[in-house]
């Protein structure tokens, strides 16, 4: 919290004692012009007279910032027997707070919400008492936000959040007190206990650093917080009777900050195909899982009345899923997909704090397609009028296709921690998904091509943080390094067989044409020999089978690297009688490992 002090010189104010009260006998106005002053404020004095005695506030004007303090000089005299006293109101405590300082000798001016107010200063004479109106301006400053959550919540806020503000004028200074799963009771727990149980997440000026072993109590007050969010955890968040350890938690919360308003997050139902443990909980069933996660949240902020906002993710996701992008907005079945997936959460934020439409928010990933921007923006814009049921998107039922017969190649960058920016499409999610993502060409135009995966894949791989930048280029197709530091991967115990496979399924391609496929399959720091990977092709009929060794060790052999070796080819593909291909990804095992990887795909039409 910034504090400002304003104040005269005293020196001065003793000195021109006699001026000052032969002033105010005729009305006038003293103008500070002391070297402390020059340096915090222009402002003029507020001088009250009355009877002989006089009052001396040290501005007559005050402008402060929300979470922001101003603290101003008070002097009284005229009386040898009268005592500096003071009582302070705020006209509207809402907009500004006012308090006497321990000292008796300053007054503090807190800024709550932007604004216009007053507060007043009196004190007691034996005669009337001297007494002060300052008009309080209050500016929005910093949008402070802090979410005691768990993964969702890493979700929701951590990315996006800042920037969706920021291209709009507002500076959020963003908290998550993060730890995974963590659910009411642990939080409740972990505050009634001081518990250094958490990872604090925090993001200043876009950027985000991480502190461990982090108490609550460090983080509520570790900023004069505006909003204060609680969610229950994912698999609980449906039922209600765990939610007991609410009403202390937000006692606990309003104890430490009584200006914050609490809020609660709706989070959003598991994908269909999620193999979550708590899934089987909700029968399995998305919409079931949707309906009661809905009940449970109207019930928390119904009875209990702290709870100022309900942020409607969960409805935000929900009516996303209605699009032409289906069922995938999980990367696991149940964390959201890192990309339009956690944006479309950012909306439903953005719109909720600020009260601001996002439709048409300026701001959005590199790697999210202008169309993909306006179904996120418009989900969370229709959660947020209506947060308790789903809105069927039904101007968002397929993209804009340029035409169904296929020009140029498109690039696949399959992987959830480094995404390729325009021309690839990001495929994140290892699991099994219901739905085909719709995907765009080398020329940035949307086809009628679905991508998706069918199951088989155990893991992802997320790269090792040392991978060179350098592109891998072959056939003149160059692979950023968003593309082949990481992948999908299906893995086993070596010695124990072969695994897989993973299967991706490509989908509505013309079966009357022929495709070249080119996989690409690199795991870096890992020995040459060490993990192989197959791959089969299944269209019309099956091609043969094709294996890359994948492991490069250091940057040195990147740098000498054959990358011609690290790419399956498959020509004049055709697709089955549906327009479909099945990629089939198997590992090796190779006495020393078992895995296979697939980074990225590019597919071409045969000319």
């Amino acid at each position: 919290m910034t504090m400002k002090t304003i104040k005269w010189n005293n020196n001065f104010l003793l000195a021109g004692l006699l001026f000052i009260v032969s002033l105010l006998s005729v009305g006038g106005v003293l103008v500070s012009c002391s070297e402390s002053e020059k340096i915090v404020t222009q402002i003029e004095e507020k001088i009250v007279y009355v009877d002989g005695k006089w009052m001396v506030v040290a501005s007559k004007e005050v402008t402060v910032t929300t979470g922001e303090t101003v603290t101003l000089n008070v002097s009284v005299g005229g009386d040898e027997n009268l005592k500096p006293e003071y009582t302070c109101t705020s006209e509207n405590p809402n907009i500004a707070g006012v308090a006497v300082d321990a000292d008796g000798r300053h007054v503090t001016i807190t800024g709550v919400s932007a604004g216009n107010t007053s507060v007043t200063i009196e004190c007691p004479t034996d005669t009337k008492p001297l007494v002060a109106t300052i008009p309080v301006t209050v500016e929005q400053g910093a949008i402070r936000i802090l979410a005691i959550g768990n993964s969702f919540s890493q979700d929701a806020v951590e990315q996006y959040l800042y920037e969706l503000g920021a291209a709009v004028g507002h500076d959020f200074i963003i908290g998550n007190m993060y730890i995974g799963g963590c659910d009411l009771d642990r939080h409740l727990a972990n505050l009634q206990s001081d518990a250094e149980a958490y990872e604090y997440r925090k993001v200043v000026d876009g950027e985000k650093v991480l502190k461990n072993k982090y108490k609550l109590s460090q983080a509520l007050a570790d900023e004069s917080w505006d909003y204060i969010s609680l969610q229950q955890a994912s698999g609980k968040s449906g039922k209600y009777d765990t939610y007991t350890a609410l009403a202390d938690l937000i006692a606990g919360i309003q104890a430490r900050c009584p200006q914050a308003k609490l809020m609660w997050h709706q989070t959003w139902a598991y994908a269909s195909s999620s193999t979550h443990e708590s899934f089987p909980d909700y029968d399995s069933n998305q919409m079931t899982m949707y309906n009661a996660i809905v009940s449970a949240a109207r019930q928390a902020v119904t009875n209990h009345t702290a709870l100022n906002l309900l942020i409607p993710s969960g409805t935000a996701i929900q009516n996303a899923r209605t699009s032409f992008l289906g069922d995938a907005f999980n990367r696991d079945g149940y964390h959201l997909e890192v990309t339009y997936g956690r944006y479309t959460a950012a909306c439903t934020w953005f719109e909720m704090i600020t009260g601001q439409n996002v439709v048409g928010n300026p701001y959005a990933p590199e790697t999210i397609d202008p169309q993909v921007v306006k179904i996120a923006q418009n989900a969370a814009h229709y959660a947020v009028q209506k947060p308790d049921e789903v809105t069927d998107m039904v101007n968002f039922k397929e993209p804009e296709i340029a035409g169904t017969d296929l020009k140029a190649p498109v690039y696949i960058d399959f992987g959830p921690t480094s995404l390729s920016a325009t021309p690839w499409n990001n495929i994140t999610s290892h699991q099994e998904s219901s739905t085909s993502s719709w995907i765009k060409d080398a020329e940035n135009n949307y086809t009628n091509i679905g991508v998706r995966v069918l199951g088989g894949f155990t893991a992802t791989h997320a790269g090792v943080g040392s991978e060179p930048a350098s592109p891998v280029t072959v056939d003149g197709v160059a692979f950023p390094l968003t593309a082949w530091k990481d992948g999908l991967l299906v893995g086993g115990e070596k010695n124990k067989g072969d695994v897989g496979p993973g299967r991706i399924e490509i989908s509505q391609l013309d079966a009357a044409r022929k495709y070249n496929f080119m996989i690409l399959a690199i795991r870096f720091n890992g020995s040459k020999d060490a993990r192989i990977s197959s791959y089969k092709l299944v269209g019309k009929t099956e091609s043969e089978v094709k294996e890359v060794k994948t492991g490069i060790k250091d940057v040195a052999a990147f740098n000498a690297a054959i990358f011609e070796e690290y790419i399956a080819k498959f020509e004049n593909i055709e697709p089955d009688s549906e327009g479909k291909v099945i990629v089939e990804v198997k590992g090796i095992d190779t006495g020393l490992a078992a895995e296979g990887h697939i980074n990225a795909l590019c597919i071409s039409p045969v000319k």
